[in-house]
C-alpha cells in the first residue's frame, strides 16, 4: 500500500525524490498529498525536530526557477516538473539547463539511498504517473548558530549548506578564511591529520571540495601548495571530533558578511505617481516583447534578507547602506511585483520598491514572515518543546563528552604507550648499532693481529736467514781460524829454523872474522824484521779469532732472543685482546621488557593539559592564519580582484567587519534611515 493512502478510492500515485544535503529519499505519494505532510516525513524520516529552519524547494516547470514549496497546498497543484513514467532507475535533470539552488547543488547519484521496498514499489508501480524531484534545504538562518542550534543532524545539516553555499561563491569568503575553513572541513571528515594519513593509502585533495574557485584564479599559488598550507592547518585541529569540527566551521562562517543573506535586485519606486490602466496596458504589452516574461528594470539596489532584518545594498553586497532590524518592520505587503515595507515608528514611514517577478516578490514576503516569526520567537520564553529537547540533548551532550574524554584518555594512553615503545625500539636499535659497530672493532682487530703475525712470520724467516748466513760465516771463521793455526805453526817452525840459522851464525860469526860480521849483518836485520811482522801477524789473527768468535756468541744469543720476541709477543697480543674482552663486557641481549604503568591523573591536572594544548594549537593557529595572509597579499593578481575583494579590503584596512557595519548602517532613527534610503 502506497504512502499516505487514505483507504477509499485510489487515486494516481507518484514517484518522488527527495534530496537533501548528504542524502536521497524515495517515496511513492499519492496526487492528494500536500506539502506538509511530505515534509513532515522528511522530518521524521532523517530525525530532525527543528524542521522550521528548514524547506522543500523544486524547479519550476514553466521558468525552470527555483521555487519554495508551499505546504498548505497539495504536490500536484503546483508548478513542478513531473517526468515520465518510470521504473527504479534514476532520473536525472540536465544541470546544464537547471538554474543554481539556493543554498545547496543537486546531490549526486553516488550518495546515500533510503526508499520504500521493493515490494511496496512493485505493487504500486503499474499506477505511476511519473517522477518528483524536491530538494530538502535550508530556508532560515539563526542568529547566533553556535547557541541557537540544538540538534546535531540541524547543525551538520547547516554545516553541508554554509559549505556548498562557500564551494559555489554563494557567499564571499577571503581566501585565507576558505583554507582555514578547508582544514576544518578535513578534519570533520577524516579527523586528524596522522590518523587519516595511517588509515588511508592515498588522501587525494584534488577529489575533495575545499576551496572555492575565485582561490586559484586570484592568487598566483598552486594547487600543491594550497594544499600544504591547508594541511598546515589542518595539523592544528588534532583531537577535535566531528560535530566540534562542524561547529567551529559555522562558528566562522558566521562572521562572513554574505552568511545566511537571500539578495534579490530591486529597483525603486520612482515619485509618488501611479500609472493609468492605458499604461498599464502599454507597459504589459511591452512585457510580452520581452526575453522570458520580464519586466526590464534598472537594478539600483539590492535587497538582503536574513535574521536579523532587511538590509539595503547599493554599491556591493559588503557593506550595507540601510539595515532595519526586524523589530523597526511593521508589516510587509505585495502586489505583484511591488512591495511596500511599513515601519513600526510612524504609519506613514513606508518604502516601496520593485523586483522583475511577481514570483520573487512573494518569496520576499515568504522570507520576511517566517524570519519575523522566527525573531519574536527567540525573544520569546521557550517552549515545552524546545525545553525538552535541549535536556535531552544537553545529555546527550554529556554522554558524548563523557565517551569523548575517555577514549581521549585511552588515546593518550595509547599514544604514550607508542612513544614508549618507539622509545625502546630506537634504544634497541642504538645497542645494535654499537654492537655491530664492537663487532667490526673487534673484525678489525683480528685482522691486525693476522697480519702482525703474518709480517711476524716473516721476520721469522728473514732471521732464520740471517742466522744461516751468521753459521756460514762461523764456518768460514773456524777455518780461517784453523788455517791460521797452521801458518802459525808453520811461522813457529821457520821462527825455531831461524833461531837455529842465527845460532849457527852466531857461533859461525864468532868463529869467522869480521871480514863476514859486515856481510851478515844486513841478512840478520832483514831476519828479525821479518821475524816481527810474523809475530805482529800471529797477534792480529788471534784477536780476529776472538772477535769472530765473540761476534758468533752475539749472532747466537740475537737469533735465540728474536725467536723468543716472536713466540712472546704472539702470546701477549692474544692475552691482551682476550682481557680487553673479558674487562669490557657488552650485553648482546636487549634490555629487559618493562611493562608501562598507568597513571592515574586528576581531571584538574588534564584539565589543565589541555588547555594548554589548546592555547598552543591556537596560538600556531594565528600564527599560520598570518602567515597565510601575507603570502595572499603578496601572491594576488590586482587584474582579477573583484569589486567585493577591493570593498573587502577596504573594510579590513578600515577595521571594519560584519557586524560594525550592521552598526553603522542602522544609525539614526527609523525615519532618519527611510530618508538617507529613499535618496539612494
Amino acid at each position: 500500500m502506497p504512502v499516505f493512502s487514505s483507504g477509499k478510492k485510489k487515486s494516481d500515485e507518484y514517484y518522488c525524490k527527495i534530496f537533501t544535503m548528504d542524502a536521497e529519499l524515495q517515496f511513492t505519494i499519492e496526487a492528494t498529498a500536500k506539502g506538509n505532510t511530505i515534509f513532515s516525513l522528511i522530518c521524521q524520516t532523517i530525525g530532525l525536530r527543528e524542521h522550521w529552519y528548514f524547506g522543500v524547494k523544486y524547479i519550476d516547470k514553466f521558468s525552470n526557477e527555483w521555487n519554495w514549496l508551499q505546504l498548505n497546498r497539495t504536490i500536484i497543484s503546483q508548478r513542478i516538473q513531473i517526468s515520465s513514467k518510470t521504473s527504479d532507475s534514476t532520473h536525472i535533470i540536465d544541470n546544464n539547463n537547471k538554474p543554481h539552488l539556493l543554498r545547496s547543488l543537486p546531490i549526486s547519484s553516488s550518495i546515500s539511498t533510503l526508499s520504500l521496498s521493493s515490494s511496496i514499489i512493485n505493487t504500486t508501480q503499474q499506477s505511476i504517473k511519473g517522477t518528483i524531484e524536491l530538494y530538502f534545504v535550508v530556508k532560515f538562518y539563526p542568529e547566533d548558530i553556535t547557541h541557537e542550534l540544538i540538534q546535531d543532524i540541524t547543525r551538520h545539516l547547516f554545516y553541508l549548506q554554509v559549505k556548498q553555499d562557500i564551494l559555489n561563491m554563494d557567499i564571499y569568503c577571503p581566501p585565507d578564511t576558505a583554507a582555514h575553513l578547508a582544514s576544518l572541513s578535513l578534519q570533520a571528515k577524516f579527523g586528524d591529520y596522522d590518523q587519516a594519513v595511517c588509515s588511508s593509502e592515498s588522501l587525494n585533495l584534488e577529489n575533495e571540495g575545499l576551496l572555492p574557485l575565485s582561490c586559484f584564479q586570484k592568487i598566483e599559488l598552486s594547487r600543491s601548495d594550497w594544499f600544504d598550507r591547508i594541511i598546515a592547518l589542518w595539523r592544528t585541529h588534532t583531537s577535535l571530533t566531528r560535530e566540534e569540527s562542524e561547529m567551529s566551521y559555522l562558528k566562522h562562517a558566521q562572521d562572513l558578511d554574505m552568511f545566511g543573506l537571500a539578495f534579490f535586485e530591486i529597483s525603486k519606486m520612482q515619485g509618488t505617481n501611479k500609472s493609468s490602466p492605458q499604461q498599464q496596458i502599454k507597459l504589459y504589452n511591452q512585457q510580452q516583447q520581452q526575453q522570458s516574461d520580464q519586466l526590464s528594470i534598472a537594478a539600483e539596489l539590492w535587497l538582503g534578507i536574513d535574521s536579523l532584518g532587511i538590509r539595503f545594498y547599493k554599491k556591493n553586497k559588503l557593506r550595507p547602506e540601510v539595515f532595519f532590524s526586524w523589530c523597526d518592520i511593521k508589516s510587509v505587503t505585495v502586489h505583484d511585483k511591488k512591495v511596500v515595507l511599513y515601519l513600526a515608528s510612524d504609519k506613514h514611514a513606508t518604502f516601496a520598491f520593485y523586483t522583475a517577478k511577481s514570483s520573487i516578490s512573494k518569496e520576499i514576503l515568504d522570507l520576511a514572515m517566517g524570519n519575523h516569526e522566527l525573531y519574536i520567537r527567540r525573544r520569546q520564553e521557550q517552549s515545552i518543546e524546545i525545553q525538552q529537547m535541549r535536556y535531552f540533548e544537553e545529555q546527550q551532550q554529556k554522554e558524548k563528552m563523557r565517551i569523548v574524554t575517555r577514549e581521549r584518555s585511552l588515546r593518550l594512553q595509547a599514544e604514550k604507550h607508542r612513544d614508549e615503545i618507539e622509545h625502546n625500539f630506537i634504544n634497541y636499535q642504538q645497542q645494535m648499532k654499537e654492537i655491530h659497530q664492537t663487532l667490526l672493532k673487534y673484525q678489525e682487530v683480528a685482522d691486525l693481529l693476522a697480519h702482525k703475525a703474518q709480517i711476524s712470520s716473516e721476520e721469522a724467516r728473514l732471521q732464520a736467514a740471517k742466522a744461516l748466513e751468521i753459521e756460514t760465516q762461523l764456518e768460514r771463521c773456524k777455518y780461517e781460524m784453523n788455517r791460521n793455526e797452521e801458518e802459525k805453526q808453520l811461522y813457529a817452525r821457520q821462527i825455531n829454523g831461524c833461531k837455529q840459522i842465527i845460532s849457527t851464525l852466531v857461533n859461525d860469526s864468532v868463529q869467522n872474522s869480521n871480514h863476514f860480521y859486515s856481510s851478515h849483518c844486513n841478512e840478520f836485520n832483514l831476519l828479525s824484521s821479518t821475524i816481527e811482522q810474523r809475530r805482529q801477524e800471529a797477534d792480529e789473527l788471534k784477536l780476529e779469532l776472538a772477535k769472530w768468535r765473540v761476534a758468533e756468541a752475539a749472532a747466537r744469543e740475537k737469533l735465540l732472543a728474536i725467536t723468543q720476541v716472536n713466540q712472546s709477543l704472539a702470546v701477549s697480543n692474544s692475552t691482551t685482546a682476550v682481557q680487553s674482552s673479558s674487562s669490557r663486557p657488552i650485553n648482546l641481549s636487549p634490555p629487559p621488557y618493562q611493562p608501562i604503568t598507568r597513571i592515574d591523573d586528576s581531571n584538574q591536572i588534564n584539565e589543565r593539559i589541555q588547555l594548554i594544548e589548546k592555547q598552543s594549537k591556537q596560538t600556531q593557529l594565528e600564527l599560520q592564519l598570518q602567515d597565510l595572509k601575507n603570502i595572499i597579499q603578496s601572491k594576488k593578481i590586482e587584474q582579477r580582484q573583484t569589486s567585493l575583494d577591493k570593498a573587502y579590503e577596504e573594510s579590513l584596512a578600515g577595521g571594519d567587519n560584519k557586524y560594525s557595519t550592521i552598526q553603522k548602517a542602522r544609525l539614526g532613527t527609523t525615519l532618519r534611515r527611510m530618508a538617507m534610503l529613499q535618496d539612494l
